[in-house]
């Protein structure tokens, strides 16, 4: 830590040693920093990007992901955010890399998103193509409760709520610490109509046929039990609603699947499923009846 420096803020968030361990999600988390000690605004609507010197992380992340290791648990955290607005002394940013009240000790305008007219933060290759595929999925998402399983940040469910405001969004992962932040982001975006559950794909906290539309995004695959989470989602589906599934064809934990064995794995359970490929992704679309 900047045992030498003083505190000029500190973090209010949800993130914890626990879920901090997927790290990628938090790109898209919203945090609060709070200015507890600075002569100026450090903060100004001016440029869209800054770095934030904070806290590291108490996590250490294995050899493979050392970038992440020099980037945020060292001897200081190093965040590039994106800044939303200002609320008293406190201002929203998204992509902070620090825990609930860590502390921050300098920040600085990134400059470099700001100067050039076509200045957009840098995305990689498979964000770009997920990004593609949830805006291909959400005119189809329809009715007045919407389910997405295994929603992390709930990032894509605020989108959801966001666009279908007659609608109202759960969205379900395991821990509880995550849905926490899931309800931080959503109150900040102002999406109101979203709900956020801790609980299992394989014992989902609904009763049977609730959902007209759920979603599985970048999730089945990892999974242990794929049959056991597609017969509980089976069960809080209305009879002829449908399921929005994508999964990365050349990404995979423990077992590969390609677009044939992902429609085997709906046909086994009953659904009425089509099955396409495209960018190096399986489009899945079920139904409990017929498909449209």
């Amino acid at each position: 830590m900047f045992m030498d420096l003083l505190a000029i803020g500190k973090v209010h968030n949800h993130a914890s040693e626990e879920n901090m361990q997927m790290l990628p999600l938090w790109k898209q988390a919203i945090s609060g920093v709070e200015i507890i000690s600075a002569e100026n605004d450090l903060f100004t609507e001016e440029y869209s990007h800054y770095i934030v010197i904070h806290d590291p992380l108490k996590i250490k992340f294995p050899k493979s992901r050392e970038e992440l290791n020099k980037r945020f648990c060292a001897q200081a955290g190093a965040s590039v955010v994106s800044y939303m607005r200002k609320e008293g002394n406190m201002h929203y940013v998204r992509g902070l890399m620090a825990e609930n009240g860590a502390s921050v000790y300098n920040i600085l305008p990134y400059t470099s998103f700001d100067h050039t007219e076509c200045a957009k933060f840098p995305q990689s290759s498979m964000e770009t193509k997920k990004m593609q595929a949830f805006k291909e999925i959400l005119p189809l998402l329809q009715g007045k409760n919407i389910l997405d399983v295994g929603c992390g940040l709930g990032t894509l469910s605020i989108k959801i709520a966001t666009a279908k405001t007659d609608a109202l969004v759960y969205g379900v992962d395991l821990l509880e610490s995550l849905m926490e932040q899931c309800r931080f982001n959503a109150r900040i975006e102002g999406a109101t109509n979203t709900k956020f559950v801790a609980a299992s794909a394989y014992e989902l906290p609904f009763q049977q046929e609730y959902f007209t539309s759920i979603m599985c995004f970048f999730m089945l695959h990892h999974l242990e039990d794929v049959p056991r989470a597609l017969k509980e989602i089976k069960r809080v589906l209305k009879h002829g609603g449908e399921i929005f599934a994508v999964e990365p064809v050349d990404h995979f934990h423990d077992v590969q699947r390609y677009p044939e064995d992902w429609k085997s794995l709906f046909l086994d359970i009953g659904y009425d499923v089509e099955v396409y490929e495209k960018d190096k992704l399986t489009y899945i679309r079920a139904t409990t009846g017929d498909l449209k």
